[in-house]
């Protein structure tokens, strides 16, 4: 692993539960010397990345600087937004659009309709592997390689013990995933919502990630489940097509 990459791994110990670090969790979690813990605090600092406080590090006004840069930019948030909003509107559900980021996926864009409750992960925020239609379309077109680790790297952890997680009968859910096109879940994550995602590809036809309408189970069940596929479906592909264009 070389010097940047090890520098760079230093913001993945930013968590909700720890959004200050300093040296010494430096060194514990990542395993470098206190020499390169205050070597990468000194240049992720400069570039603003990081800022000093009393107790340590925390995230820097320059990561604030790229997230509005991405928000009125990013050619998958801003291609997909009239998108969204129609499918909002024509449903009254929730559309969300995720990346597939470093092993997890992640939402990028949030748009609500008249449901109440819980949308599935915030934005910003990585989302359930195992139990969304989100993650799940992401996953089944991930080349056998990459599934595979993926499973292999969280499938035993206690969160999701309770799945009993087998990987034959896993892959065999993608294969089934990947033919029809699109994942349907069902209280899966949140009791009484469901889902329904559909993948979202670069020029090269790999998978970027997904767009997914959430909501009540009882306002799916109110709709034709053919119908709320194929919306999804097409302005997944049409959002597909947009993004080779640019």
């Amino acid at each position: 692993m070389n010097s940047l990459r090890r520098m760079l791994n230093v913001l993945d110990l930013f968590r909700p539960d720890q959004p200050v670090i300093d040296v010494d969790a430096i060194c514990k979690e990542l395993g470098y010397t206190p020499a390169s813990a205050y070597r990468y605090l000194r240049e992720l600092g400069a570039v603003g990345l990081l800022v000093r406080l009393p107790r340590g590090y925390a995230l820097g006004p320059r990561v604030i600087e790229l997230e509005h840069q991405m928000s009125d930019y990013d050619p998958l948030i801003v291609q997909s937004r009239d998108l969204v909003r129609d499918l909002c509107e024509q449903t009254g559900l929730d559309v969300l659009i995720s990346e597939w980021y470093g092993g997890a996926v992640v939402n990028v864009l949030i748009q609500r309709g008249t449901d109440e409750g819980p949308v599935g992960g915030g934005r910003g925020r990585s989302i359930d592997l195992f139990q969304t239609a989100t993650a799940r379309v992401v996953l089944a077109y991930l080349l056998p390689r990459q599934i595979r680790k993926v499973f292999d790297a969280h499938a035993d952890k206690p969160e999701w013990a309770h799945l009993r997680l087998d990987w034959k009968e896993f892959s065999k859910g993608l294969l089934a995933i990947r033919k029809q096109g699109y994942c349907i879940s069902e209280s899966e994550l949140h009791a009484g919502r469901m889902g329904v995602a559909a993948p979202i590809f670069d020029e090269k036809k790999r998978v970027l990630g997904s767009m997914t309408l959430v909501g009540r189970t009882t306002r799916f069940l109110s709709m034709e489940e053919s119908h709320l596929c194929g919306l999804i479906t097409r302005a997944a592909a049409e959002l597909t097509a947009r993004i080779a264009r640019q």
